[in-house]
């Protein structure tokens, strides 16, 4: 039996269940997490989160909770379907920095008497932008929430490129959201990932779930073997000149990309792989590739 959890956002997770009585509705459970962040964690948040079908959602807090009930430290009360705790010999409140357990103790104070519906509420008015996907905004606000406009409008954009490496799911999410990206289209030769949310099931329904199109486009992947040993800028230039040279030359290919180029001219795109740095990925080329033959302008978010 693991002594304490593994990971330190899970121990604040675990505080904050015991701080509020050991048991919280799994809604009530997002949205007390959720307000905890953005009162506390405001610099390097534990948990981040996406506007979904009630409001503001962390996958990664919902696979936290299933994590810590396979491990006993939590149980679903099958009464209520409650989340309670169940390792009595633990403390998360005990596991906390000094100044982590104030300022929860404090959270408390403030919001022991906000629960289901009122919490809710409370959350949906003062942070609008979660309610972007609501199923039940038109519930708790009168005006429906209205997003600023992309900070790279379309007019000026022909497609646009994004890697996952060094943000979370959530962080990725909402970029997508944020920049009004109506088709994530896949580029990877195998879409799975060791990283949390990015392997393709999860990503193609969480995606589909908030409206944006999800495609995967293999053919314009390089196999896992042809990237060991890169160990520096060169060697990726020169993956990539053989990769322009031979993949993308190729008729399936050619023929994606022409798709892509028609799928740019009716909504936002955006080519998605791993890398961070684009110089250091494939999507990179695919870019000057489509801009070599149809003059398509891209910016990486």
């Amino acid at each position: 039996m693991k002594v304490k959890p593994t990971f330190y956002r899970q121990r604040v997770l675990m505080a904050l269940l015991e701080a509020f009585d050991g048991r919280l509705s799994k809604l009530d459970l997002q949205k007390l997490l959720f307000l905890f962040m953005q009162k506390h964690f405001q610099k390097k948040q534990p948990y981040e989160f996406i506007p979904y079908h009630y409001g503001c959602y962390s996958f990664q807090a919902n696979s936290d909770v299933k994590t810590l009930i396979n491990y006993g430290f939590l149980k679903v009360n099958q009464a209520d379907k409650h989340i309670v705790i169940n390792r009595k010999d633990y403390s998360g409140m005990n596991d906390l920095k000094v100044q982590d357990t104030e300022e929860l103790k404090n959270f408390v104070k403030n919001f022991r008497g906000l629960s289901g519906d009122n919490l809710i509420k409370y959350v949906y008015k003062n942070y609008p932008y979660y309610t972007l996907h609501s199923k039940i905004a038109n519930k708790f606000i009168d005006v429906p929430y209205k997003k600023q406009p992309s900070l790279f409008p379309h007019s000026s954009t022909d497609f646009y490129t994004i890697g996952y490496e060094g943000i979370t799911f959530e962080k990725y999410i909402n970029k997508l959201i944020d920049n009004d990206i109506s088709i994530l289209c896949d580029v990877r030769k195998n879409a799975f990932s060791m990283k949390f949310g990015f392997s393709k099931n999860m990503l193609k329904h969480t995606l589909e779930n908030i409206g944006i199109e999800y495609i995967h486009l293999p053919e314009l992947g390089i196999v896992s073997e042809e990237r060991q040993e890169l160990n520096c800028l060169e060697d990726y230039q020169k993956l990539f000149k053989e990769y322009e040279d031979t993949t993308l030359c190729n008729n399936d290919a050619l023929s994606t990309l022409s798709l892509l180029k028609d799928l740019s001219s009716k909504k936002k795109i955006a080519l998605t792989c791993f890398e961070k740095d684009i110089e250091y990925c494939h999507r990179g080329v695919i870019a000057k590739k489509l801009n070599n033959i149809y003059d398509l302008e891209s910016i990486n978010l």
